[in-house]
């Protein structure tokens, strides 16, 4: 393969990588400001029609290195690195798009993250509230408080004498 091909080919993928991993990134977003906001409809919307073309992604990944491979280098970083450097043109435009698409896949790992903290102090919420509601498995940083403002014994057990 000669340097223009790699570099038309190069480009064109690092393009629709781009343009996969800013439409999930949004989808991220979006998500993220519907658990957030609690907004159940928005997230019911968004889980319907989910904007998350991971599979797309490894696609273009496994075509990427595939043709790093064919140019003759190594399928890994290092080796798309120096195809980088060998079909790059003068302005650089193929070494942007690939920062473009790791500060995408940065965003990407850390709305996941996010997501996935807002979740979980989600679960948490309710575990609390269902064990302050019902008594069952709550633990002791769930105390209920008497009528005289005193806290109780979360399971509302007492002495045996008492009973």
């Amino acid at each position: 393969m000669n340097v223009s091909e790699c570099r038309e080919r190069l480009t064109e993928l690092l393009q629709a990588q781009n343009v996969l991993i800013g439409q999930a990134n949004d989808y991220l977003v979006t998500v993220r400001q519907a658990i957030a906001g609690n907004s159940l409809e928005t997230l019911q919307q968004s889980i319907a029609d989910p904007g998350l073309a991971i599979e797309d992604i490894e696609r273009l990944e496994q075509q990427r290195y595939q043709l790093v491979e064919r140019s003759g280098f190594g399928k890994d970083r290092d080796g798309f690195e120096k195809c980088i450097a060998w079909c790059d043109d003068e302005q650089g435009r193929i070494a942007e798009l690939y920062q473009q698409l790791i500060q995408g896949l940065l965003q990407m790992q850390r709305s996941l993250q996010l997501n996935s903290l807002l979740i979980n102090k989600g679960q948490d919420r309710i575990r609390r509230s269902i064990g302050i509601l019902t008594g069952l498995g709550t633990s002791a940083g769930c105390k209920t408080y008497s009528s005289k403002g005193k806290t109780i014994d979360p399971l509302g057990s007492r002495d045996i004498a008492v009973a």
